[in-house]
């Protein structure tokens, strides 16, 4: 695996991807990093959008095959990601991902929803405050991840409860076709507790909506 930090650079294509990506958010970063990938025929890439010290987006980008950076928007500074790591070890994380929960509907199909959301439905004939209301929602997030089941297939367990560092609801438009899906941002401490499986866990990414800019860790030794 190779890991790379992107940055967008002052140029004029520069300008003119800037403004796509005002226009049609994480589908146009999707589409701007497939561009340091355009020999591949799948996508083989996970990504997580920051707003750099320049004010210019910067992009953390995991990938199977290394970056070409050859057009004139772009710095990258690659290198081979071959973390090696020990049942017990303890990292820092700070992770991007979409949780969604199924939902039987009326019609007695399941259908994905947005955890956060849900939760607010959930409660949406109750007498609740603002703060209450936040605090009931995050907690709908903290448990999503903190699922027994899901941390066993990843590998880890996590030290404490993570925080919740953002929550983004996405309008993005695809050719004739309108996306919407959420992104909740935590930070916390995890322990490895099956290296090989966690390992080929960060290589997948973490839950749903991989190539909208989730599901890539940021792991580092606490």
């Amino acid at each position: 695996m190779f890991l790379s930090k992107v940055t967008m650079i002052s140029s004029p294509q520069t300008t003119h991807e800037l403004a796509k990506l005002q226009r049609n958010g994480v589908y146009a970063s999707h589409q701007l990093i497939w561009q340091l990938f355009s020999k591949d025929t799948e996508r083989s890439f996970l990504y997580r959008e920051e707003m750099g010290a320049t004010g210019m987006p910067e992009f953390y980008v995991l990938s199977e095959t290394e970056p070409q950076a050859s057009l004139p928007v772009f710095s990258c500074a690659t290198k081979v990601f071959e973390p090696k790591l020990h049942k017990g070890q303890r990292l820092l994380f700070k992770l991007r991902v979409n949780p969604t929960i199924c939902v039987k509907s009326e019609d007695g199909k399941q259908r994905r929803h947005d955890v956060m959301m849900q939760a607010k439905y959930n409660v949406k004939d109750e007498q609740t405050d603002a703060q209450t209301l936040k605090m009931h929602m995050e907690q709908a997030a903290i448990n999503w991840l903190n699922n027994e089941k899901r941390l066993d297939e990843w590998g880890i367990t996590l030290d404490f409860q993570p925080s919740i560092d953002g929550y983004t609801q996405h309008k993005v438009q695809k050719k004739r076709h309108q996306i919407q899906f959420s992104s909740v941002d935590y930070q916390g401490m995890l322990t490895v507790q099956d290296p090989l499986k966690f390992i080929n866990q960060y290589a997948k990414g973490f839950g749903r909506a991989k190539g909208m800019g989730c599901g890539l860790m940021m792991i580092k030794r606490a």
